[in-house]
């Protein structure tokens, strides 16, 4: 099972005439959605306001087979929401951050109990209270689980610094362009740097166990991990070019990341969950897969709406991967 630690929102987009459109979304869900859509069995650990938001972004989870056992529900507070109205954005993080810490410990151990295979891997974003994030990591450490780190600009920032003893816990550090540039300034780190050098500078200065991914969703990705005694790197190109329909890429790095987790830890469709760590030609030929996979999302508007309508094109597209 993978575990999905994070944020649950609804994306809501605003047209010229003022209709909106509510669409389920959030780093947590799309994870899961991805890694279910992929034959995976999918777990959502996270917190939600007791609206019509949060009952919309749960029944698209339940509806693709995740397990939402781990979702807490907070009566006094609101979902999480990503407001969209030209090219104007705005957050309202809402019962994203009334997830403690020990709510993400009692979801975990009971996943790690129940799941069948156990926990292959726990993916953690942090879109979420810092201290949440942080026990995830812990136990994932504590019990040796594969971990993905997908860091969130506003866990880096000043008010919420993430203590830097723990990347070097995490198995796999996942950044976005405008994540590295905040990273890279928090740590102290020459901030001008783009690409590949940039990839290989916050490897570097972070230390995971294996890897960082440096990842543009349908735009490719760097990745810098350790092969044997040596760090070595990709570049991954990229699947599709920008048509400048913001709403049609949002969700779209969430997507390639889970789809290139779940390839890592679970190989083909349906596969028990892997334990060792893959090489590095599969980890570059799994991520090439899974940024085409990511361009799947463009074609409906709400990506984790649109993984949910179509899992038989994801599987599909999967099982042609030679």
């Amino acid at each position: 099972m993978i575990v999905c630690i994070g944020d649950l929102m609804v994306d809501v987009f605003t047209d010229g005439d003022g209709a909106q459109r509510r669409h389920p979304g959030g780093k947590a869900a799309i994870y899961a959605v991805t890694a279910r859509a992929l034959g995976a069995p999918a777990a959502v650990v996270g917190c939600l306001g007791a609206d019509e938001d949060g009952a919309a972004v749960s029944g698209a989870l339940r509806a693709s087979g995740t397990d939402v056992s781990g979702v807490v529900v907070r009566k006094e507070e609101t979902t999480g929401a990503d407001f969209f109205e030209g090219g104007d954005w705005r957050m309202e993080r809402g019962a994203n951050w009334a997830l403690t810490a020990q709510d993400v410990r009692e979801a975990l151990t009971d996943l790690s109990v129940r799941a069948t295979d156990g926990v292959s891997a726990v993916i953690v974003n942090q879109g979420i209270a810092l201290e949440a994030s942080q026990e995830a990591v812990s136990y994932a450490q504590e019990q040796g689980l594969f971990l993905v780190l997908h860091l969130g600009p506003e866990a880096i920032e000043e008010r919420r610094k993430v203590d830097p003893r723990f990347y070097p816990l995490a198995d796999v550090i996942v950044v976005s362009q405008r994540e590295a540039g905040v990273l890279a300034e928090h740590l102290g780190l020459d901030a001008g740097r783009t690409g590949a050098d940039l990839a290989r500078m916050l490897f570097d200065a972070t230390g995971p166990r294996w890897a960082l991914l440096l990842s543009f969703g349908v735009g490719g990705a760097h990745l810098v991990a350790r092969d044997g005694d040596r760090v070595v790197t990709a570049e991954i190109p990229p699947s599709s070019g920008p048509d400048h329909e913001v709403e049609k890429y949002i969700g779209a790095n969430d997507t390639a990341v889970a789809a290139w987790v779940t390839h890592l830890v679970h190989g083909e469709p349906g596969a028990p969950a892997r334990r060792e760590t893959p090489s590095f030609r599969e980890a570059t030929d799994a991520l090439t897969h899974s940024v085409g996979l990511a361009a799947l999302t463009l074609q409906d508007r709400g990506p984790l709406t649109a993984a949910i309508g179509t899992p038989e094109v994801f599987v599909r597209l999967d099982v042609q991967r030679a």
